[in-house]
């Protein structure tokens, strides 16, 4: 009974003939290439856009609660650090607030609320995340925000 080696197609080592190019006649062939840009007419002008570029800005986040709610923050940090967004420890050098709330906790409650009048009060974007947003979504200090979750 004939093995599975046992085939007419040859080891895939055996198959490089004589005439074949070797690795190095490869790339002295790509040294020969000379890439050529094509030179546009265009003055310099200033960029406007309509929109920020993602992952260009800077994130402070702030979490209060139990383990989960800590869990749940470190997980979002490294979502949006591997998106490239920068997570800073300033909350004043930061484009966007991302607050996680807990209502289990009521003075954490309380600083959640304080804490989104302070990033109001500075011009900041704001996101909530959490209990308080997920249970109480209709709430008049979170009428306008992003909600997660």
């Amino acid at each position: 009974m004939p093995s599975a080696c046992d085939s007419a197609i040859e080891d895939i080592e055996d198959m490089v003939s004589f005439n074949d190019p070797t690795p190095q006649d490869r790339q002295s062939a790509r040294k020969r290439i000379i890439p050529r840009s094509r030179k546009k007419n265009v003055e310099h002008e200033e960029l406007q856009a309509d929109s920020l570029i993602p992952g260009t800005q800077k994130i402070w986040m702030k979490t209060w609660g139990c383990s989960h709610n800590n869990s749940d923050g470190e997980y979002m940090a490294g979502q949006l650090a591997a998106s490239g967004y920068k997570i800073t420890d300033d909350p004043i050098e930061a484009d966007l607030w991302l607050l996680n709330s807990c209502t289990v906790k009521n003075p954490a409650e309380d600083h959640f609320r304080n804490s989104i009048k302070k990033a109001q009060e500075q011009q900041k974007k704001v996101v909530v995340a959490g209990c308080v947003p997920q249970a109480q979504p209709r709430m008049d200090y979170l009428k306008g925000l992003s909600i997660i979750g």
